[in-house]
């Protein structure tokens, strides 16, 4: 007899023996599994809740639908948006891109770049990238500027 054919006839007497359908160490490693995942499980739901990265000066994300997404003040009033596709920030700067909205341009901001002074509350919009890319430059942000999604920033006013 093979060792193979040993190792079968082996893992066969031990589901015989044992009563049950599949060899022990499958349910044993199954058991490993399932047990991790349960573990993960809390991780999973806290990452869920995550509320984001906050903005500087108490700006806000509002997200009313997948294609209504702006940039509010301490308010609740609507800065930028109502399609806001990414945000990023540095220091005291709020900066972004805004498209028009896909079924009502007619309701949407001006689409382009745009970079807001949290602290002045200044912003200016419809900019071109190279427009935005230089004034960011000029305002001390070397580099390119790092854009995500807006739900990944700060707390959203509901």
């Amino acid at each position: 007899m093979s060792v193979g054919q040993a190792r079968s006839a082996e893992i066969a007497n031990s589901c015989r023996s044992n009563g049950r359908s599949r060899p022990t160490f499958l349910g044993g490693t199954m058991t490993r599994l399932i047990s991790f995942l349960l573990a993960l499980l809390p991780l999973l739901f806290l990452t869920a809740c995550n509320r984001g990265t906050p903005l500087p000066g108490g700006y806000a994300i509002f997200i009313a639908s997948n294609s209504e997404i702006m940039l509010v003040d301490q308010k609740g009033g609507g800065v930028a948006g109502a399609h806001l596709t990414q945000i990023g920030n540095s220091g005291a700067l709020i900066f972004g891109e805004i498209q028009a909205m896909p079924r009502r341009p007619a309701d949407s901001d001006t689409p382009g770049f745009f970079i807001l002074d949290s602290a002045t509350g200044t912003i200016e919009r419809g900019l071109s990238r190279e427009d935005w890319l230089k004034k960011l430059r000029k305002a001390g942000l070397q580099g390119e500027p790092e854009l995500v999604y807006p739900g990944r920033k700060a707390h959203r006013h509901q």
